[in-house]
């Protein structure tokens, strides 16, 4: 059940009414009911998998705090020379736990998104090594949002690992919050000690609710159908046979692309969380206008927010200050100066961090490599920080001044961008081929021919495309300057009416068939 379909907006009215006719002690059980009948229209036999991450991490946390309670037990009995001994046993323990639930959790997602890349792999040295035969290589369909609560399963092991929050000691609670369907497809990556309790509080009916989330999905339909679906046609034209046109033209489609994939995916956001808002339910915000960074890092703290936030909290912190972080750090330290002390940590931790967010976002070498870039830059950028300050105020170069903001955002953008290309590929060999001939066949005189960019687009498509997208625009400069919400308020209900009613008919013009979706881009990750 596509978010922008008809069936849908059925499906989220009958939730939302459902949800205040019940008596507000028992709200939760209407959204665990509409969680598995959203999850049932996809595939009901996944079901299995969504259900096994729950159970596994739902009794793995309950022994955890059983550990923990009776840690604290015995601390209260143990005398001053005993307590390092039962704090060392209780983290032996609790480490005991965690390494046998968080594998298990893990062990479905691995084999099903990565069984096909790893056997192929092994396959490619069979090759090269002249041995014959070859591994059976599986096509497994991975399950809907298998990514996302898997993630969501361990981060709530973790947190009650350490001590954040307690259990929860009612499953069908637990599983709730696990399989709620707004941030089951494409996040935000959601923490039960915030998102839970929004879950689980009683909530009355708010007519004021009712018009901002209104508003806020109908916005986030805007993108998606109105900007991002139209966008694809070109990306899929020129990319796909990019032997065919221009390097200016694929710089372009490539461009267009990073365009395409913040409508598709922020889109979504909007409609997860104004729906969730009309039920009085907060969820986490995923976007703070990412095309307005003036750093690869900074544009990664503005994209994918959660995402950030979830590999910060459980991969970087564990690995910066874990035993190999710290003595790595110390040896730095006594090399090359406090400094590098403090730097290399990070370095070694980030590491980790893109590989696994590359892994995370496809089982693909592509992935890798376009993580690795954005490792480079940023690991660059924190090097040469000294030497970037030297020449900025050699040059007299003013930062804060807008002329330069402006260029820093552009160099961002097209970094962004270029990085894409590998993100984009079916495989190295189709990345490479692209960029080479995007170089070597530029062809700028292709600038003076409008028309052979936006291809495969109806010129209605364009205008209506090309409106959108400077719509969202505004919008984002406006959020940026903290504008927004009090222009918002000064706007008459009459003007705010018209403008409603008009996104309103480009959605409907803009629909092709019964289904308003061509399928969210992230759901695929």
């Amino acid at each position: 059940m596509a978010f922008t379909s008809l069936g849908f907006l059925f499906f989220a009215l009958a939730t939302v009414t459902l949800y205040f006719v019940f008596p507000k002690k028992w709200q939760w059980l209407v959204l665990f009911a509409a969680n598995l009948y959203f999850y049932s229209t996809y595939e009901i036999r996944f079901l299995v998998f969504l259900l096994a991450a729950g159970l596994i991490s739902y009794a793995a946390a309950l022994i955890l705090e059983k550990q923990n309670r009776s840690s604290e037990l015995a601390l209260k009995n143990a005398g001053a020379e005993d307590k390092d001994r039962v704090r060392r046993e209780n983290l032996k323990r609790k480490k005991r736990i965690a390494a046998i639930a968080i594998p298990l959790i893990l062990s479905s997602w691995i084999v099903i998104k990565y069984g096909r890349f790893f056997i192929s792999n092994i396959n490619a040295l069979i090759g090269i090594s002249g041995t014959p035969g070859k591994l059976p290589e599986p096509e497994w369909i991975l399950p809907l949002g298998m990514s996302f609560y898997t993630f969501h399963a361990i981060a709530y092991l973790i947190d009650v690992y350490r001590k954040k929050y307690p259990a929860e000691r009612n499953f069908l609670k637990y599983f709730t919050f696990l399989s709620f369907f707004p941030h089951m497809i494409q996040g935000p990556f959601s923490r039960f000690g915030e998102l839970g309790k929004s879950i689980f509080e009683e909530h009355r009916f708010s007519t004021d609710r009712l018009r901002e989330g209104s508003a806020r999905i109908l916005w986030g339909m805007f993108k998606k159908i109105v900007i991002a679906d139209p966008l694809a046609a070109t990306v899929s034209t020129i990319l796909g046979d990019h032997q065919a046109y221009g390097g200016v033209q694929i710089l372009f489609a490539v461009f267009v692309y990073s365009v395409r994939l913040y409508a598709d995916f922020s889109g979504y956001m909007d409609i997860a969380c104004g729906l969730s808002h009309i039920l009085g339910i907060r969820l986490a915000e995923n976007f703070r206008r990412p095309f307005f960074a003036k750093t690869v890092d900074e544009y990664w703290r503005r994209w994918h927010v959660t995402l950030g936030f979830w590999f910060r909290d459980y991969v970087f912190y564990p690995a910066s200050m874990g035993k190999a972080g710290m003595k790595l750090s110390k040896w730095a330290r006594s090399k090359w100066g406090p400094r590098m002390g403090k730097l290399i940590s990070g370095y070694f931790a980030l590491i980790f961090v893109w590989t696994a967010t590359g892994l995370w976002h496809g089982a693909n070498w592509t992935y890798l490599v376009w993580g690795y870039l954005n490792l480079f830059v940023i690991v660059s950028t924190m090097q040469l920080g000294e030497v970037y300050d030297k020449i900025t105020g050699k040059l007299h170069i003013r930062r804060e001044s807008l002329p330069w903001k402006l260029f820093c955002m552009l160099r961002t953008f097209l970094l962004i961008s270029v990085f894409r290309f590998f993100s984009i590929a079916p495989g190295l060999k189709e990345a490479f081929s692209t960029l080479g001939h995007t170089v070597l066949d530029f062809r700028p005189a292709l600038l003076l021919k409008p028309s052979g960019f936006l291809i495969g687009m109806y010129r209605e498509e364009i205008l209506m495309a090309g409106a959108g997208i400077l719509a969202m625009l505004v919008v984002d400069i406006l959020q940026e300057k903290e504008k927004w919400d009090a222009l918002k308020a000064k706007v008459p209900f009459g003007l705010r009416a018209f403008i409603y009613a008009c996104m309103l008919l480009m959605i409907t013009l803009m629909v092709k068939g019964a289904d308003m979706s061509q399928g969210f881009m992230y759901a695929n990750f």
